[in-house]
């Protein structure tokens, strides 16, 4: 059964622009939730913020709508933007994937001391 979430990352992976900021197995540097310990730079974290499947008379449908937001994480500003830019160009271009950009924001954590670019999108997916 094919998921948003998995679709999302598969979009993600198969995109030549996103290989050449994630690597050649952007999984390792794709994660969901937090970011890892010492992760290789730059690297993506995602999460589902909300939504839900649709409902109509006949019940739930397999069609989904969800809200993610997308953090790129680079130690420049201008790697942050670059990396962000192709991943969100995957997933405008995706067929499978109804996809609207809701908000952009960029960020410098001190803790960390890296920049971040995160986005959040919502996201139609048909679910099998």
């Amino acid at each position: 059964m094919a998921k948003t979430e998995e679709k999302l990352v598969t979009v993600l992976e198969a995109s030549a622009a996103v290989n050449t900021h994630f690597g050649a197995t952007p999984a390792t540097r794709i994660t969901p939730g937090l970011l890892p310990q010492n992760p290789t730079l730059p690297a993506m974290t995602y999460r589902r913020i909300a939504g839900a499947p649709v409902s109509s008379m006949d019940g739930l449908d397999t069609l989904d709508n969800g809200l993610y937001q997308l953090d790129v994480w680079a130690a420049t500003q201008k790697a942050a933007r670059e990396a962000a830019d192709a991943a969100r160009d995957a997933i405008d271009a995706s067929v499978d994937l109804g996809s609207t950009l809701l908000s952009v924001f960029t960020d410098y954590e001190s803790e960390t001391r890296l920049h971040r670019v995160s986005m959040d999108f919502s996201l139609w997916f048909q679910e099998s």
